[in-house]
């Protein structure tokens, strides 16, 4: 679809106005998401929240699934591919965290408020300007709160969202915080291991030098953080967590320890894994210990391609706004669609930083653009495409 041509229909103009005139709202909206906590794993409130909004918008097939998304569907006026649309509403912060959200100037500051409260009121937000503005796509819509992007969630949400609806959608759209500039179409693959390391143990005197778990989960830490890995594809490997042990005076009979291994090269990161996964075995060995292996986290990689349609369509969109655009490698829930064969681009929306910290905060001013750039994205996504090249 030309954006030019789209963006000169009445009904945009119609739904650009709405937002415009709603921005508070919309703001206001991020704010009631990230007070409300939702770490992984524990999203129930949150979803029910999104559920009750899908339902005020008068959207088709609302429901909680199997998985804990809150889902909904946008009929739209046939002709066009369905598109699906997915604002994670997980966050990475125990439910203790304090969540309330501070306005400083231009700022929202809040664990969370960009990641990813602002892309879930952006995704109510199009709803609402499409509806105002009666805006009826030609595919479908098919809208998701999803649970498990972050952590160990190991993109649970989106896996059991785009399984149901994989063969109604043409295209699939993640929706992130806080780079209003930035369209990712590369997925970098992650593998994740928990490492249990067993020992015999015993008195740290008595027994000495009876084998220690913690000893030889050093060595492991040790042997990985030795290993070179290529520049191109870019790799990386890291030891996140590591815990082990009763008391100063005891020699550890268990360590455990997390492991993440990524790339945006689906060979090299077998490679990486291999190598880690025998430092590890060749540790524990050594030690005289024992180490299970339980893999907790598997995103492949992918792409599609710059000059696909899809990325073409939002790179259009971008310049058709003013907006500056980059594109570059993450791993996100695009990494789902990717991984079933549909073309998927996650669009990072809004300004801010200091994501995943507590002292986060979000640019007030941007949200408005970003609201127009991700509906733009979904009508003009669920209109017939061309052929990819």
């Amino acid at each position: 679809m030309n954006i030019g041509t789209l963006m000169a229909r009445p009904e945009i103009g119609t739904a650009f106005a709405w937002i415009d005139a709603h921005a508070d709202d919309i703001v206001a909206e991020a704010i009631r998401i990230c007070e409300i906590p939702a770490p992984t794993f524990d999203e129930g409130e949150r979803a029910a929240y999104v559920r009750s909004r899908f339902e005020a918008l008068g959207l088709a097939d609302v429901t909680i699934d199997a998985a804990g998304n809150a889902r909904a569907r946008r009929p739209g006026a046939g002709g066009g591919p369905g598109v699906a649309v997915a604002a994670h509403v997980d966050t990475v912060f125990p439910r203790e965290t304090d969540v309330t959200v501070r306005r400083e100037g231009g700022r929202l500051l809040a664990p969370g408020i960009g990641d990813n409260s602002v892309s879930v009121a952006a995704m109510l937000g199009v709803l609402g300007a499409l509806n105002a503005a009666g805006v009826r796509t030609d595919g479908d819509l098919f809208v998701a709160g999803n649970t498990g992007e972050e952590g160990l969630g190991n993109s649970r949400g989106m896996w059991a969202f785009l399984t149901d609806v994989r063969d109604r959608v043409g295209s699939a759209v993640a929706v992130e915080g806080m780079e209003v500039e930035r369209i990712v179409h590369v997925a970098v693959g992650s593998r994740r291991y928990e490492a249990t390391f067993t020992a015999r143990g015993g008195h740290s005197w008595q027994d000495f030098p009876s084998p220690s778990a913690v000893h030889i989960m050093g060595r492991a830490i040790s042997g990985i953080a030795d290993l070179a890995v290529p520049d191109e594809p870019r790799t990386t490997f890291n030891v996140g967590v590591a815990s082990g042990g009763t008391t100063v005076n005891t020699i550890a009979a268990r360590a455990r320890m997390l492991i993440d291994m990524r790339s945006v090269d689906a060979g090299a990161l077998a490679e990486i894994e291999r190598r880690v996964l025998e430092v590890v075995r060749a540790s524990a060995a050594a030690g005289h210990g024992a180490v299970a292996l339980t893999l907790v986290g598997d995103r492949p990689a992918g792409a599609i391609p710059a000059d696909h349609p899809v990325v073409q369509q939002c790179m259009a969109i971008h310049r058709a706004l003013g907006i500056g655009v980059y594109t570059e490698a993450a791993s996100t829930d695009h990494n789902v669609p990717l991984a079933m064969g549909i073309p998927g681009v996650c669009l990072t929306i809004a300004e801010g930083a200091n994501e995943h910290r507590l002292d986060e905060y979000l640019e007030i001013a941007m949200v408005p653009l970003s609201v127009k750039k991700l509906l733009l994205a979904v009508v003009a996504l669920a209109a017939p495409q061309p052929a990819a090249a």
